[in-house]
């Protein structure tokens, strides 16, 4: 193929492109509605079927521990359950409630102390004082009119957590009991010439979203126990559980859910000043704690227990959650990094087969010359 040709070529593909990004916009101005609808209906089966693919992946090893002792998998499975049933009624029961006391104390009564304090400081500042009056109504939950509440849009995210509560459980079992049968399902329909690169993909691919499941779910447990005692060291007691976990639990959003997180305890160390390690100045010992815990868990942590096959730059993190976070919301930032590194261990390879296929090509001219 020559240079003219690769440009027409080129031009073509763009223009195809082109024509896709017209379409999609217009069929979104015409069928919006039913664009949306489709994807509330399809996030209602991803959501359940995701938060159970995730236990699945923390529950895999000892669902195989057990199978060398048990032969039939749906007992093992059965076992497992039991197994989860008791680990969850021990958290509720041991730091469960502990922690929805503290959220129930912290929106109760911290919140207003820190409007106050934000109020005070605004108003103590010329300059801030006009933007805060701008910005007040969005910040006080007291102004906020119970006209805007849409009881028909409550009705159906109560409709939608009630259909995961049901759903999680049930796709949890199938998934345990028969994954491999429900993969090599899929694998029958596949055209025999693709088979063997198909089974390869999901080899690769399988691995990648269990080094990422458990390591996310390792990641954050450590974080939240690591910054729970830094809470508790820099003095604010009672609150270090319910921030520590909530820090640990935005941090499945990586780079940026941590230093959200964070923002909590900060607005709380401006109230309570004098009950604090460094006084007015723990805000600054949280932030450079943050630092510290984030470049821990980048630099030693996740590459620890995820490995080189989960790696991915920064800014495609980025990307990805807030492309499939605004596609699927909740569910979308959940299973971004899992697509995203499934998608780059399919162009490796797919660079793989490429290369020797190349190396296949020269040893055959080096034996036909």
């Amino acid at each position: 193929m020559n240079k003219n040709e690769k440009r027409v070529r080129a031009l073509q593909n763009l223009g195809i492109i082109a024509l896709i990004l017209i379409s999609l916009k217009y069929a979104t101005e015409l069928f919006g509605t039913q664009i949306d609808t489709l994807f509330t209906a399809i996030n209602a089966i991803v959501f359940p079927l995701v938060v159970a693919l995730f236990i699945s992946y923390l529950l895999a090893p000892i669902v195989k521990l057990i199978d060398k002792r048990v032969k039939k998998r749906w007992i093992s499975v059965i076992i497992v359950f039991l197994i989860l049933l008791i680990i969850i009624a021990l958290f509720v029961f041991l730091v469960g409630n502990m922690i929805y006391d503290q959220a129930k104390i912290f929106i109760s009564r911290d919140w207003e102390n820190i409007l106050v304090s934000i109020e005070t400081f605004a108003i103590n500042n010329e300059r801030l004082s006009d933007i805060y009056d701008s910005m007040s109504d969005y910040i006080n939950l007291n102004s906020m009119s119970p006209i805007i509440i849409n009881v028909f849009n409550l009705f159906k995210s109560f409709i939608n957590i009630l259909i995961s509560i049901v759903l999680i459980p049930v796709f949890l079992f199938f998934i345990l009991n028969d994954k491999e049968k429900i993969f090599e399902g899929f694998l029958v329909v596949v055209p025999k010439k693709y088979q063997k690169n198909v089974k390869e993909l999901g080899i690769r691919s399988n691995e990648v979203i269990e080094k990422y499941f458990n390591g996310r779910f390792t990641s954050m447990l450590i974080m939240s126990i690591f910054f729970t005692i830094i809470f508790f060291i820099l003095g604010l007691g009672e609150r270090s559980i319910f921030f520590g976990f909530t820090l640990g639990f935005l941090d499945i959003i990586p780079y940026i859910g941590g230093f959200i997180g964070m923002l909590l305890p900060i607005l709380y160390s401006f109230t309570v000043p004098g009950e604090l390690l460094f006084g007015e100045w723990t805000w600054l010992a949280l932030v450079v704690a943050n630092v510290i815990g984030q470049g821990l868990q980048g630099g030693i942590v996740q590459p620890w227990i995820m490995g080189r096959e989960v790696s991915l730059h920064p800014l495609l993190v980025l990307s990805s959650f807030i492309f499939f976070g605004a596609l699927f919301g909740v569910t979308g930032i959940i299973v971004a990094i899992p697509i995203t590194g499934i998608i780059k261990v399919t162009s490796e390879y797919f660079l793989e087969l490429k290369e020797a296929s190349k190396e296949l090509t020269l040893a055959d001219n080096k034996k036909s010359s």
